[in-house]
């Protein structure tokens, strides 16, 4: 069999919806999917060092009829308004014609571009096969900077969920949501990683150095501000001189200066996905926050991070910082696989760091269950057999591509 993607990133963007596709996808016999995005990635991209691109056929939707007048007097919101549902439609087209072409027996589209969900939803209705959303995060809420686009997709999402052959999530707060929303029951794959990197144990010496190092690998943005500041109050509190937060981020100091992230703080640039195992193991903690004040608390609640799997396996310790109703909150609280604050509290947070660097017995038994739930949950081979299996068992004969 085979399936069509649609995803405004794929391997190799430096994104972890990139990353996402590229794990579940790499080993796979490339005549078994084709992949289709709004962005054109040419065979000559440079290597992120985050995922490579994929053996498979790439194809970039080419621009369809909109309305290209309108920005005088206030008539730009009129013309995106009418320019959505035409970019749907064309969209549509395209993937109908590429599962054709291409002989496809189900569509996989992922979130991203707010008109991929609803245009593969009605590709599939055309081309009467299986069609299966992979939401990464809310459809509706991610388009809270746009509010012509955030109309559309809130009218769109109940549609698109409800017509779906199974909604794919990436944790199980989302799934509970869109159970409550839309009377649904998706399928959860968690955001997996290959465990065999972290399975050397050439790999594992205690971290090296006096220094204690509080690491965090990964972009810096919105969804974290609030929780960066909250810790570095809290390691104010400790009044030691030993411990800094080291970060390995495409954000300079200057910017997160800005945002009121300074302090104890070593910069460093992003690496490769296999040095930064190296990295990760070399921290006394790993640090996981989300933003307690954020423009997308929705989002938020329903994040399912590419670091959670890759923390968990490291065999280190992990501080969560997180609010309460979170997924990663609640993931890490209910197996007991990490140290979660779930408030702002500078003295809960510094009182956190302490138990974690004065509690070697209690921090190995935290670490075993974190590696026991990575190879449960996180282990890509097992995310890849769910994700192909769930598409074989709904195959239907297609009447249009013939059967492989």
């Amino acid at each position: 069999m085979k399936i069509a993607i649609v995803s405004e990133w794929l391997p190799p963007s430096a994104t972890g919806q990139g990353l996402l596709i590229y794990r579940m996808l790499e080993g796979i016999d490339p005549n078994r999917y084709c992949l289709i995005s709004g962005v054109e990635y040419s065979p000559n991209d440079p290597d992120t060092g985050y995922a490579q691109r994929l053996p498979a056929t790439y194809q970039k939707f080419t621009e369809g009829p909109r309305l290209t007048r309108g920005y005088r007097y206030g008539l730009t919101p009129i013309r995106e308004f009418i320019n959505f549902p035409l970019t749907v439609w064309d969209r549509a087209r395209q993937i109908s014609a590429l599962v054709l072409r291409e002989q496809c027996d189900a569509i996989v589209a992922f979130t991203g571009h707010a008109s991929d969900l609803p245009a593969a939803c009605l590709a599939a209705k055309r081309t009467r096969i299986p069609f299966y959303p992979y939401v990464l995060d809310h459809y509706s809420y991610r388009e809270w900077r746009n509010r012509v686009t955030g109309f559309w997709a809130r009218r769109l999402e109940g549609l698109v969920m409800k017509r779906a052959t199974r909604v794919i999530v990436t944790n199980e707060v989302l799934s509970s949501d869109l159970h409550r929303r839309f009377g649904i029951e998706p399928k959860v794959i968690h955001n997996s990683i290959d465990l065999s990197g972290y399975e050397d144990a050439s790999l594992d010496p205690e971290p090296l150095g006096a220094e204690i190092k509080i690491v965090f690998t990964g972009d810096v943005y919105e969804a974290h501000y609030d929780a960066f500041r909250s810790l570095l109050a809290g390691l104010q509190l400790l009044k030691r001189n030993d411990i800094r937060l080291h970060l390995y981020t495409p954000r300079t100091s200057a910017e997160l200066a800005d945002k009121g992230i300074a302090g104890p703080i070593v910069f460093h640039k992003p690496l490769a996905m296999e040095e930064m195992i190296r990295i990760q193991r070399d921290a006394h903690i790993l640090f996981l926050p989300l933003a307690f004040n954020s423009p997308y608390p929705g989002l938020v609640k329903t994040s399912a991070t590419t670091k959670m799997g890759e923390y968990m396996a490291t065999q280190r310790p992990i501080l969560v910082l997180a609010p309460s109703d979170s997924f990663v909150s609640w993931y890490f609280r209910t197996h007991d696989c990490g140290f979660v604050v779930d408030s702002c509290d500078a003295m809960s947070i510094a009182e956190t760091i302490e138990r974690v660097l004065g509690s070697r017995d209690l921090v190995q038994q935290v670490i075993t269950r974190a590696w026991e739930q990575a190879h449960r949950d996180f282990d890509i081979k097992k995310a890849r057999e769910q994700f192909w299996n769930l598409i074989a068992r709904d195959r239907p004969v297609n009447p249009l591509a013939g059967v492989n």
